[in-house]
């Protein structure tokens, strides 16, 4: 049996699964036996003192709880004895099943002996009976019951073996659990322990929460107490500190007075100085008003006197002509050179007062120096320092007045004067040389306030040129002032700069001095630290020379620094020490130089930067075992190499599937030409493989062959090499762990063991993956061949890789032998390569187990082709050729292959001659030329021989052309002066061939000029622009070809270049001013892709997420349903129906379109674009139409960098339209600005009109990176017309220009009431409503608002207004809806006036009134209204009390119970004709519907006491009616006068009107009537 000490291990684990299967499956006894291996000695794993030493592991507390291994390992036990007893029950039960099938079997077994017998029994009856019949039926009965006994004797056999087997297997799963019956007692004990353990720690568990809880209480009442006499505390400190504010307040009140009083004396006395100040400005003012005028007078006498003179000198100019043009004289010549003479007169001049004040100067200068000098001799110290100091002035001398002239180009003046010192003698005296520098000094010294105060008008145009002006000017730092303390050095050391670098016939070669180290080698550098390498100047000249440091390359200024303290000048041999300091800012390699410059000429120290990389490398990428007998181990070890500074992880795993499969040759295909793989070179070849070399993933350096090859090779070999592909051996391993880590230069060794078993060859490709993520995977092919042969080739396949047409290529044979004594080898090579390759010595003996080698001589010539078609391929190049070495006694010959790959080694322009046309002496014209490589091998080539007005690129026309490469070469030509120009150039190889190329070009000098060729603007964001300043020129100023010239920019359509004049005219000897204007911005199309970008990317996670959806509703909602066709190809269900989306579709200013633009700004990287500009110009302006040369076209070359934005403006363009608005209303606008840089942005503005309608609410401040700053911009007109203001925000980096544009309009708001709006009479407590309508007859939405005057308690009144009577309750008894609104363009506003009186008047007035928001009242209306308190009223009299209410209660003028009224009726009667005309007035007896129900239906009037009034000629129709409920009834009155009457005499009568309604009411009508007197006369 098994034995397992440890229950924790794999084979514990595995054995309950094992018990359990044999559980479900009822197995036979050599099964039981068999598992019976198996199981393992619980007896011996589970010993007591083991678990008394796991006990004992536990930790500190002993008696707590068992560890949790042991726990588990105890619930393992349990599980497996429970498991165990399953199986004992399981056997049980099989057992007793067998019995009981053997039992069963003896009773059938019984019953058929019994059948048996009887049938006997009968067979003697029947035989008796002499029966044959029923004698044949018992026989064949009795035959029956005899074989089915011998078949349940047989199956009574097998029972009782089961049965054997099945009790063998109850006594050994018995004897298993005798086994495991010490350690089930030891487990229920153990169970018991656990369980009390449980019990004790409950009990524990159950004490402490008790004592926990009581803490708690004890600490909360503890708390309580603590926080009652805080607050107590508190209390009274607060009631301190209110006694003493109160007392602090009164104290301070008394000074407080006393403050206040000196602050008003204060006050009062500055008001009065500030009077007095303002009344001194004022007569200031008017001060400078009369000296102004006075000025002004002044200056206009002045101009006067100035164009008089003028006037005088044009007037004697021209008689000077006439008088000149009589004579027969030149007259323009002849003025032309007075002009000129008077100019040189006057240069002349001026030159002589320069010239005078500098020798003033010099002497000044010279005075000076001799006092200093008598100081010096006094005060050695001043000598010393004086010493010093014409040190460092020598250090930063300029360099030699000719190299000076190379390096730019000076004013006439400067360049005479240091030209005619570097031509003076050197032997000349002290005091002429230091006359001479003086006035150079001088000279550049001006020429430098000059150039310092030429300042572009813009940057970016001339801030280049600037840089180089500032640093040659450095050169020249207190010359002046260090001149006359080195005049005898400055001397001396302007002799040595103008004699030539010789000493005694000696001449200096190469640079003047070396640097030690050359390269100055920074590597594995880390982002912010500072890296220090100090490096020595070491003068290799004959002679003293100096040293000064110019700077460092561009690309460098940023990162690098050199600490240099100038050391005078300094022997032959003589060196200084000098530092470098290296701060990278960038993670990036970095390559420049130090540049320097020297008396002898500039010179540069090469300088190297690079970062920390992993650099992985192995020293073999083709581990080639070479040829070994079966059975023999061989090792190689793989160095792999980490040359970087950073370490990584690696992992080896095979390059196919599997395990550490290997990769062996592929066999012949059947029925098609195969492909077999070339064995693999051996250790010797492996060492010309490059160490570094990166093979990608899966690709095996086996080389295949074309089926060509394979039919010229030997047969035997094919045989051969198929028999061998045929195994598939396992030869290759690797001995340690298949990854590991690489330290920073470290290295790391993988042993590989080759160990073959078949004859063959063998192969394995390995990949080699690293965890940095720069870092490339590494292939690493390992063959090996197994031989059994005692002579063989150690490399049978000589690959003698790609080889060029008439060069010796060579490589060594090299023979193995095995055999136990001296062989004969010959060397053969075939009849067709004799010409071409041969093996020395052709013939040697190889010496017992031991090698013999032979030379190999390839010399490829034109005719290979011609010589050995069957082995060499021309279109391919490939040759092979077998070769054999012939053997002594041995039948067959040991064969080898020699492969070459043939190439050419020819240069092939695309042109035979260059033709670069016309050339502008001030342009250089460029064409390209393709080269391209016909050999199968890298080839080095250069232009020698360059004439100076061509220039050769890339790499000043030197490079390396890889195999079958295309390089395009650019010959830049540059004419120096107008002429033909016929030359050719010459590209010369490696190999020392020549290829030539012609060239053609001319010359041609332009009629006008630019005074800036390349304009380089500065980074430019993008909605920002950059403004360049350039000059046309027009050089010929006289002359027959004098004449004015045209020019005009072709500027690109769709560019941001924007060029102001595009087109102009230039005078002779004039310029004109051209501004070039660089305005990056985003095109539409490149927004509108990235919006369909953004739009696809937004569907296609729209539709994963769908797919990802588990349930079917889900997926039916999809968009996309995928079916799949016939042909496996998933499809769109509705392909035919869905359009993918496309730029066209996205709209300009729309939320996707602003969206995409904003994504772009984001992430927008700096670009650089280059634009050539051409500028045509004409001969001449005479025509109507200009003809424009194109020879003399001018080019603009524009260097446009566009860098991200720092502010982002979130709105739909740059232009803000507050459309039309309404004069006097203020409309507002936010304009969103985002801060996208990494840096915190102020913002300023430009100021806007501030007597216009813009304004900006809000002040500009800082904000930090992705915040938003919000201006809110107002536009409040006063006038009717279109504005237009621009304004700017910038910060540091760029400005934003937001246009701001609206149009004031006048509104236009009509009416449909005029007037006043009548109310009829309404119950008292009811309401009744009109409407009215208004208008807008504007272009505009035009708000309003709507006014009652009886609601205006703060504004003035209008005289015509008048307001009523008003409710009692204090609310307005008029109401309007809505009181205020917008009306759109040519619609309406309908607006509801509801009158509600809640007493009875007649008196309701009120004025409504309709304002804009401009505080433009465009319609009043007065509002009338009455009430009644009953259902009947009478109107239609004339007035008799005043509108206004009395205060005086109705009860107390009422007399009587029953209401009684007033009416006054006035006739007027007029005579005509004699006649008096009758007068008639009407009165309206009315009912009123309210909404209480009425007790009667209609409302009765009855006229009383008409008598009198008839008398005096008074007539009233109808006396006595009825009106229906919501009507009037009208009652006529008419007066007739009395035929007596007198004239204007008053007639005057009562009649009383009752009216019953609800109530009765009677009213008191008074009539009174006369007559016209001036009608009756």
């Amino acid at each position: 049996m098994a034995n397992s000490a440890d229950l924790s291990t794999p084979t514990t684990e595995h054995e309950p699964h094992s018990i359990s299967t044999h559980m479900e499956e009822e197995g036979s006894m050599d099964d039981i036996f068999r598992f019976e291996d198996d199981f393992p000695d619980w007896s011996t794993g589970f010993d007591s003192s083991e678990w008394e030493v796991s006990d004992g592991e536990d930790g500190t507390d002993t008696g707590g709880e068992k560890p949790y291994a042991d726990k588990k390992r105890l619930f393992k036990l349990k599980g497996f004895l429970g498991q165990l007893d399953t199986f004992y029950q399981q056997k049980k039960l099989n057992l007793l099943q067998a019995r009981e099938e053997l039992k069963a079997f003896h009773l059938h077994v019984t019953e058929l002996e019994e059948n048996r017998d009887k049938i006997e029994l009968d067979i003697e009856r029947e035989k008796q009976a002499e029966n044959s019949v029923a004698l044949l039926r018992l026989r064949a009965q009795h035959k029956r019951v005899c074989a089915e006994l011998q078949m349940e004797e047989d199956l009574g056999t097998h029972l009782a073996m089961i049965l054997k087997e099945h009790e063998l297997e109850l006594c050994q799963v018995e004897v298993e659990l005798g086994h495991f019956l010490a350690l089930r007692q030891e487990l229920e004990l153990e169970e018991k322990n656990v369980q009390s353990q449980d019990k004790k720690k409950q009990k524990l568990r159950f004490q402490r929460e008790k004592s926990i809880i009581k803490q708690r209480r004890h600490k909360a009442q503890h708390d309580k107490v603590e926080r009652d006499k805080v607050l107590q505390q508190q209390a009274e400190v607060n009631r301190k500190q209110q006694e003493q504010a109160l007392a602090s307040h009164l104290k301070a009140a008394v000074y407080l007075k006393q403050t206040l009083q000196r602050m008003k004396h204060k006050e009062a006395e500055a008001e009065e100085r500030r009077k007095e100040l303002i009344k001194k400005r004022q007569t200031a003012v008017m001060t400078l008003k009369a000296s102004f005028t006075a000025s002004q007078e002044t200056m206009c006498a002045r101009k006067q006197r100035q164009k008089a003179y003028e006037q005088k000198q044009r007037e004697q100019e021209q008689q000077m002509k006439e008088s000149l043009e009589a004579k027969g004289l030149n007259s323009t010549e002849y003025i032309h050179r007075l002009r000129l003479q008077e100019r040189i007169n006057k240069k002349k001049a001026e030159f002589e007062d320069t010239q005078r004040v500098g020798k003033m100067e010099i002497v000044a200068k010279l005075l000076s120096e001799r006092n200093m000098k008598e100081r010096h001799r006094k005060s050695p110290v001043l000598s010393r320092e004086k010493k010093h100091d014409e040190k460092f002035l020598q250090n930063i001398l300029p360099p030699t007045a000719p190299m000076r002239e190379e390096k730019r180009v000076m004013s006439s003046p400067r360049a005479s004067c240091i030209r005619s010192y570097s031509n003076s003698d050197v032997s000349s005296s002290s005091d002429s040389a230091e006359l001479k520098l003086g006035e150079c000094v001088e000279m550049e010294d001006e020429d430098k306030r000059e150039m310092s105060l030429a300042q572009p008008e813009f940057t970016g145009l001339w801030e280049h040129k600037h840089k180089e002006d500032m640093a040659t000017s450095d050169e020249n730092i207190h010359l002046e002032t260090s001149y006359t303390t080195m005049k005898t050095d400055m001397n001396k050391s302007l002799v040595s700069k103008a004699a030539k670098k010789t000493i005694k016939g000696r001449e200096s070669k190469g640079p003047p001095f070396i640097s030690k180290p050359e390269i100055i080698l920074f590597k594995d550098c880390d982002v912010g630290k500072v890296y220090k390498k100090k490096f020595t100047l070491t003068n290799v000249t004959y002679t003293t020379n100096y040293c000064k440091l110019l700077g460092v390359s561009q690309n460098l200024k940023d990162h690098v620094s050199v600490s240099f303290e100038p050391p005078g000048p300094m022997s032959a041999g003589m060196a200084c020490e000098l530092e470098a300091i290296f701060r990278p800012l960038l993670d990036v390699d970095l390559d420049g130089e130090i540049h320097f410059q020297s008396a002898t000429g500039p010179f540069s120290v090469a300088i190297k930067c690079s970062k920390k990389k992993c650099e992985m490398v192995v020293d073999h990428c083709l581990v080639d075992f070479g040829t070994h007998v079966v059975g023999q181990t061989v090792s190689r070890v793989i160095t792999m190499t980490n040359r970087g500074a950073l370490g990584t992880r690696y992992t080896l795993t095979p390059v196919s599937t599997g395990p550490l499969q290997q990769t062996f040759n592929s066999t012949l295909d059947s029925g098609k030409t195969s492909s077999l793989e070339m064995p693999s070179l051996n250790a010797e070849n492996t060492a010309e493989i490059p160490s570094g070399i990166d093979l990608r993933p899966g690709v095996s350096p086996v080389i295949s062959h074309s089926p060509d090859e394979v039919l010229m090779a030997d047969p035997r070999s094919v045989d051969t090499k198929v028999e061998q592909s045929t195994y598939e051996p396992t030869e290759f391993s690797i001995e340690e762990a298949y990854e590991g880590d690489v330290g920073q230069f470290m290295s790391v060794k993988i042993p590989i063991v080759f160990t073959p078993t078949i004859p063959g060859e063998a192969k394995l490709d390995f990949q080699i993956m690293f965890s940095q993520p720069g870092c490339e995977p590494i292939v690493v092919s390992v063959c090996g061949v197994a031989e059994s042969a005692p002579v063989w080739v150690t490399k049978p396949n000589v690959d003698l890789k790609i080889c060029m047409y008439d060069r010796l290529y060579q490589d060594s044979i090299e023979v193995q032998s095995r055999a136990s004594s001296a062989l004969r080898l010959t060397f053969k090579v075939c009849k067709e390569m004799r010409n071409h390759m041969s093996i020395l010595p052709k013939t040697g003996f190889i010496q017992a187990k031991s090698s013999f080698s032979a030379q190999l001589k390839f010399l490829p010539r034109q005719s290979l082709f011609s010589d050995a078609k069957s082995f060499f391929n021309k279109d391919t190049g490939v040759l092979e050729v077998p070769l054999t070495v012939q053997v002594a006694d041995q039948v067959r010959p040991v064969l080898f292959t020699v492969h070459a790959v043939v190439t050419s080694s020819d240069l092939l322009f695309d042109h035979t001659e260059v033709d670069f046309g016309h050339c502008s002496v001030y342009e250089s014209s460029q064409t390209s030329v393709r080269l391209t490589n016909c050999s199968l091998l890298p080839q080095e080539f250069g232009f020698v021989g360059i004439p100076k007005f061509i220039d050769v690129q890339p790499n000043d026309g030197f490079g390396t052309l890889l195999p079958s490469q295309s390089m395009d070469i650019y010959l830049i030509f540059s004419a120096s002066k107008a002429g033909e120009y016929n030359f050719t150039l010459t590209c010369k190889t490696s190999i020392n061939r020549d290829f030539l190329l012609s060239c053609h070009a001319t010359g041609v000098q332009p009629s006008l000029k630019l005074s800036d060729c390349l304009v380089e603007f500065g980074g430019t964001a993008l909605g920002d622009r950059t403004t360049a300043v350039l000059y046309v020129e027009n050089q010929i100023s006289s002359g027959p070809e004098a004449a004015a010239r045209l020019f005009a920019f072709s500027v690109p359509e769709n560019s941001d270049i924007t060029i102001t004049p595009a087109s102009g005219r230039v005078l002779p000897g004039q310029r004109c001013l051209v501004q070039v204007t660089f305005s990056p911005t985003l095109s539409d199309d490149v927004i509108k892709a990235q919006a369909v970008r953004r739009r696809n990317e937004f569907h296609t996670n729209t539709s994963s997420c769908q797919h990802t959806q588990p349930d079917s509703k889900s997926k039916m909602e999809t968009p996309l349903l995928l079916v799949k066709d016939q042909g496996s190809k998933v499809t769109p269900a509705n392909s035919s129906t869905v359009r993918s989306p496309s730029p066209a579709d996205v709209q300009a200013g729309s939320v996707e379109y602003l969206a995409a633009k904003a994504s772009l700004l984001r992430s927008f990287t700096e670009r650089r674009t280059r634009h050539v500009i051409s500028c045509f110009t004409s001969t001449s302006d005479t025509s109507e139409e200009p003809r424009y040369s194109p020879h003399e076209t001018l080019y603009l070359e524009l260097h446009c960098p566009a860098v991200r934005p720092a502010l982002l403006l979130i709105s739909d363009s740059h232009t803000i339209h507050f459309s039309q608005v309404a004069v006097g209303q203020k409309v507002l606008k936010k304009v969103i600005i985002q801060n996208i840089s990494s840096e915190f942005v102020k913002l300023t503005s430009s100021l806007l009109d501030v007597n216009g309608p813009f304004s900006v609410l809000n002040a500009m401040r800082p904000f930090g990176p992705e915040d938003t700053h919000v201006l809110l911009i107002a536009f409040t007109p006063s006038v009717a017309k279109k504005y237009y203001e621009t304004l700017e925000v910038s910060c540091s980096q760029m400005s934003l220009e937001i246009a701001l544009c609206a149009e004031a309009v006048n509104p236009i708001i009509t009416c449909s009431h005029e007037g006043h709006v009548d109310f009829d009479y309404v119950p008292e407590n009811e309401s009744a409503s009109q409407v009215f309508r208004l208008q807008n007859l504007s272009s505009l939405d035009v708000r309003f608002s709507v006014l009652l005057d009886s609601q205006r308690l703060t504004e003035v009144m209008d005289s015509t207004a008048h307001v009523g009577t008003q409710n009692h309750s204090g609310l307005s008894v008029f109401c309007v809806s809505p009181s205020g609104g917008a009306i759109s363009p040519a619609a309406a506003a309908d607006i509801t006036v509801t009158f509600h009186p809640d007493h009875e008047s007649l008196h309701y007035r009120d004025v409504l009134r309709v304002k804009l928001l401009n505080k433009q009242t465009v319609c009043v209306l007065e509002l009338r209204g009455s009430s009644c308190r009953h259902n009947m009223f009478v109107c239609g009299g004339d007035p008799v009390e005043d509108c206004s209410e009395s205060l005086i209660p109705s009860h107390i003028y009422t007399s009587g119970h029953q209401d009684s009224r007033s009416l006054l009726l006035t006739f007027r009667s007029e005579y005509q004709e004699g006649r008096a005309i009758t007068a008639t007035r009407k009165l309206h007896v009315g009912y009123v519907l309210g909404s209480k129900p009425a007790t009667k239906k209609t409302v009765e009037f009855i006229w009383e006491n008409l008598s009198p009034v008839e008398q005096q000629g008074f007539r009233v129709t109808p006396m006595q009616g009825s009106v229906d409920a919501g009507h009037r009834r009208p009652v006529t009155i008419t007066w007739m006068p009395s035929s007596g009457l007198a004239p204007n005499a008053v007639v005057q009568a009562c009649a009383l009107l009752t009216v019953r309604g609800d109530e009765t009411a009677v009213y008191r009508v008074t009539l009174m009537a006369h007559t016209d007197k001036t009608t009756a006369t």
